[in-house]
């Protein structure tokens, strides 16, 4: 009797350790696989949605024929920077990534900005070109389709068609992103949210 009462002792006790070992088992395989697939779906829509100076430079320069050349890094609130505007005294470039440019005869300055030393984060895009009329003529509905793609190209001849500066493609029906934007003579300025 005693070996029997070992015996189904013994037979329970592995019984037991059998069916709970196969649940903890189920779970835990469920749970390693889910994070995985989630992280391996974040990280591409994480890059593709990443906008920096040197992308808009690179996207220009593939649509336009006269390219944005001698690109160099600045630094926006340097007050002592050969590319400084009064503007960029605020926090919201303090961490911009800043690149200055030359389009044919004009000046190009990219900024991607908008995290207040350091809090927060950048997305905005700013472009200013200053130069020639025809060269900005030029440039501007590229660089207007670059940081809004929804825009129409009636829109854009609208805006360039202005005799003074103003900000009709905010008001524009088919913008999305443009926070502001005006062509004025030599100069042109360009303001978005980064999609």
């Amino acid at each position: 009797m005693r070996k029997k009462i070992i015996a189904t002792t013994a037979a329970t006790l592995l019984l037991v350790t059998v069916c709970g070992c196969g649940s903890q088992q189920d779970p835990d395989s469920t749970t390693d696989k889910t994070p995985d697939v989630s992280a391996q779906q974040a990280k591409p829509q994480q890059q593709e949605a990443e906008k920096t100076a040197q992308s808009f430079v690179d996207e220009f320069n593939a649509n336009s024929s006269t390219p944005i050349t001698d690109v160099e890094k600045f630094t926006p609130d340097d007050s002592n920077g050969p590319y400084y505007r009064t503007e960029y005294r605020t926090g919201a470039f303090s961490t911009a990534d800043a690149l200055h440019g030359r389009l044919g005869q004009s000046s190009v300055d990219v900024l991607v900005y908008g995290a207040v030393l350091g809090y927060g984060e950048n997305d905005m895009i700013r472009v200013y070109v200053d130069g020639p009329h025809d060269e900005i003529n030029g440039a501007f509905p590229i660089m207007a389709k670059i940081l809004d793609p929804s825009l129409s190209d009636q829109d854009i001849q609208s805006q360039m068609a202005k005799e003074y500066p103003s900000n009709n493609l905010i008001y524009a029906e088919t913008h999305k992103l443009i926070e502001s934007a005006h062509v004025d003579g030599d100069h042109a300025f360009l303001d978005a949210k980064i999609s």
